[in-house]
């Protein structure tokens, strides 16, 4: 008789793509090893919507929080993150999640990237659960005055449990334990969509957007734009519009990526070895340790000459792939973990 196969269950932050984008890189690892999967995430089709089936993991609809609310990829929100934040950190909200994964057949644990409802909700029913990010939301919140009786809270929901850090980001604070975690992110055969005497740019900007990204984006000779969903088509000749594209294949094909400091697309990048320019995000808590690893590996800001900053990159070398994802040790990490 075939062995039931015991339940893991993802829990991802809503906010932006990077959250859930990493996951989607550990969880058929996870299927691999035998475990049924379920990913609760807030995401939309235009970060599931190229999932194969073959990934083998389940997609639970759920919205965990909202980060911290964004204008757009480079400038935040707080002041109207607080109100928002709150009606999903509420007791109703934790009991809601709580129920619905003690609903889950032989749920051996929880993995939380990084939704502090999510560990607490966890706690609740008794089931292990394992926080897993580059930072913490409570760690975040401590930035703002507006979100300080937030960060207590979640500090609060985080402290019982273990935590892995991954890289790179500041770290995970306040859990009981954190362990290291390298990097986790999704790699895919490159994809070109330029023609082979052009150069392309990958533009990459997440599920916010950027407002005046058609001024950003400089005409030059040779070059064309390859744009993604879910950014808004520009009808312009040197860009090309890329739906229904693997993005990861988007980005190991890409001469540049042109982007802001965030986990997913930094680390997709480092992974592929395809070079970066990036709009600096300055007031972002978690920027500093991005911007570093990026400058590490020879990638810079954009300077006021777009086209100038464009073009120098595009003759420098390009960075030597880092490896790989460390999803194995990862897994070793989580079943130790989780017991």
């Amino acid at each position: 008789m075939e062995r039931r196969r015991k339940t893991l269950a993802i829990l991802c932050s809503a906010h932006g793509f990077g959250h859930t984008a990493r996951q989607l890189a550990l969880a058929p690892r996870l299927v691999a090893r035998g475990y049924r999967v379920v990913l609760y995430t807030g995401a939309g089709p235009a970060l599931l919507g190229s999932v194969p089936e073959e990934a083998g993991f389940e997609v639970e609809p759920w919205l965990l929080d909202v980060g911290v609310v964004q204008q757009d990829s480079l400038h935040e929100a707080p002041e109207r993150t607080a109100e928002r934040a709150a009606a999903l950190a509420t007791q109703t909200q934790v009991e809601k999640l709580a129920e619905k994964l003690a609903s889950e057949p032989d749920l051996a644990g929880v993995i939380v990237d990084v939704a502090p409802v999510g560990l607490e909700a966890a706690r609740r029913i008794g089931v292990p659960a394992l926080a897993m990010g580059n930072f913490d939301w409570a760690w975040i919140y401590r930035h703002y005055p507006a979100l300080q009786d937030l960060a207590a809270r979640f500090a609060e929901w985080q402290a019982p449990h273990p935590a892995i850090a991954l890289e790179p980001g500041p770290g995970m604070f306040g859990f009981v334990t954190v362990r290291p975690g390298g990097l986790l992110g999704r790699r895919a055969p490159p994809r070109r969509l330029v023609g082979p005497e052009e150069r392309g740019i990958l533009v990459c900007f997440g599920g916010f957007g950027l407002m005046d990204l058609d001024a950003r984006l400089p005409r030059l000779p040779g070059v064309r734009y390859v744009l993604a969903p879910p950014l808004t088509p520009l009808v312009r000749e040197d860009v090309i519009w890329a739906e229904n594209e693997v993005f990861p294949s988007l980005v190991a094909g890409a001469d540049l990526v042109y982007t802001k400091p965030g986990y997913g697309i930094v680390v997709e990048a480092a992974l592929a070895g395809t070079p970066i320019v990036f709009e600096e995000r300055r007031h972002f808590p978690e920027a500093p340790s991005l911007v570093a690893f990026l400058e590490a590996r020879g990638d810079g800001a954009v300077g006021e000459d777009r086209g100038l900053s464009f073009s120098r990159r595009l003759r420098e070398p390009r960075p030597a792939p880092m490896g790989h994802s460390d999803t194995h040790m990862l897994i070793t990490e989580i079943e130790a973990l989780l017991g």
